[in-house]
């Protein structure tokens, strides 16, 4: 764990360099992309795991939305800050996703950029589980992910992230995401970016039944 977010943290001087080439989205549209999926509102509060530089936050706390920014990596919310001064609708927090200083059942929308392939499964599992906790019911999950690329060494590099970065678990997850997603979530789905080289995978919390706790 010391070993990667040492990674991450020399990692955020030109990750967002590296998610353009990746990418080929040089004005970071994808970013609107996964806004407009998570469809988060003016009333709403939003946590972005692994935020990264906070590209995404940015862009739901535009909606106007309550963004809570979650990462790691000191180095990669030292960028975030960086790019956010002024932004009061943003607040930029340092933690493991698999323990979240979120109360249960108060988020309205939770969201994932350029991520989830890089854990693995058992830490994929327990992520979606908090998850899950910190979703109002009927709240909104989205993950947003590349299609593998098709660039000689765009793809080289998409490889090396998910042969080596997210280690166990990752390459049976790539093209399975509604699949995990189940497990936990409901009406889950895909949308594709309009370039067709992006997808954002998606699902709900559950509205408790009688025997999980609803009301009698």
């Amino acid at each position: 764990m010391h070993s990667k977010r040492r990674y991450y943290d020399l990692f955020s001087a030109f990750y967002d360099r590296f998610v353009r080439l990746h990418s080929g989205d040089r004005q970071e549209s994808m970013r609107d992309f996964l806004a407009e999926v998570a469809d988060a509102r003016e009333d709403q509060t939003v946590v972005d795991l692994c935020t990264g530089t906070g590209s995404s936050a940015l862009r739901l706390a535009r909606a106007g939305a309550r963004v809570i920014g979650i990462d790691f990596s000191g180095g990669m919310l030292r960028e975030a800050k960086r790019k956010s001064v002024g932004g009061s609708r943003i607040q930029w927090v340092q933690a493991d996703a698999r323990a979240l200083p979120i109360s249960s059942c108060s988020v309205d929308r939770a969201t994932c950029a350029y991520a989830m392939y890089e854990l693995s499964g058992m830490v994929r599992s327990d992520v979606l589980l908090e998850v899950l906790r910190i979703l109002k019911p009927e709240g909104k999950f989205v993950m947003m992910e590349h299609l593998p690329p098709t660039r000689a060494l765009v793809k080289l590099l998409y490889l090396i992230r998910i042969y080596v970065l997210g280690s166990r678990g990752v390459r049976s997850f790539v093209g399975a995401e509604e699949e995990e997603l189940r497990r936990v979530l409901v009406r889950v789905g895909t949308v594709m970016s309009e370039g067709g080289k992006t997808k954002a995978v998606f699902g709900f919390k559950p509205i408790p039944t009688r025997n999980q706790g609803g009301s009698p």
